[in-house]
């Protein structure tokens, strides 16, 4: 496995960013990182499209879930919907550390005191220690989501890890067909109007934007798992 600094890093960027969602994926999977990479899924509201590209190709990728014990009960039935569904055969489930939990959230408000905080024990920490294993990394972040994700790039290098962003260029009608297309089960909560699901307690039903019910009525538009290490250091606690 090639060791990416800046200079290769932005050869195989150049050629390969360019590629279709499906022929990425492949090339990561079956040849450049093969065995050492990994998808990560929330089983949101989105999550079947990544999800069911990934298992066309190979159903044995490891799938990352962040179980950060707040989540809606109906994420965790649809997460074994989805995986019956698309016959995943290998879904690894992180939580989070229960002596940090004992130790800054012992009543379990931190998120009304410090979501930076909370999302640090409960999401990202774990996150860390799922991918210490693999070299890359395949999300479903897209740039119609707008914020921090509205210039995603296909393929960053963030951390030391080759990060593999095959949706970012994909549309809200793209996701939907595709899903239609495909016979892909949607969330139950989406009937009620949700339409971006995280955490229970810092997620809301969406009024205009597809991610404006997340931490509603703060400035916070990220967990914190998508930020390179500097970001880290400035935003959110070490631990």
């Amino acid at each position: 496995m090639t060791k990416f600094n800046s200079l290769n890093f932005q050869n195989f960027y150049k050629t390969h960013s360019d590629l279709d969602s499906r022929k990425l994926l492949r090339i990561m999977i079956k040849d450049i990182f093969y065995k050492k990479i990994a998808v990560t899924s929330s089983f949101g509201a989105e999550s079947p499209v990544i999800l069911h590209l990934v298992s066309k190709i190979d159903k044995s990728v490891p799938v990352i879930f962040l179980n950060t014990g707040k989540l809606f009960p109906e994420t965790l039935k649809y997460l074994k919907i989805i995986r019956k569904k698309l016959n995943l055969t290998n879904i690894k489930i992180f939580k989070p550390d229960q002596d940090f939990l004992k130790k800054y959230d012992p009543n379990g408000n931190l998120h009304k005191t410090n979501p930076n905080l909370c999302c640090h024990i409960r999401k990202t920490l774990p996150l860390k220690k799922s991918m210490k294993n693999y070299d890359a990394w395949i999300n479903g972040r897209k740039r119609f989501h707008g914020f921090e994700r509205s210039k995603l790039k296909k393929i960053e290098m963030v951390n030391g890890l080759i990060k593999i962003n095959p949706l970012a260029d994909w549309s809200f009608n793209q996701i939907k067909n595709y899903m239609l297309n495909n016979n892909l089960p949607e969330h139950p909560l989406i009937t009620e109007g949700y339409k971006s699901i995280g955490c229970q307690p810092c997620t809301s039903k969406s009024k205009d934007s597809i991610r404006d019910g997340r931490w509603a009525d703060s400035l916070k538009s990220e967990c914190g798992i998508h930020v390179n290490e500097e970001e880290d250091k400035k935003y959110y606690p070490s631990i």
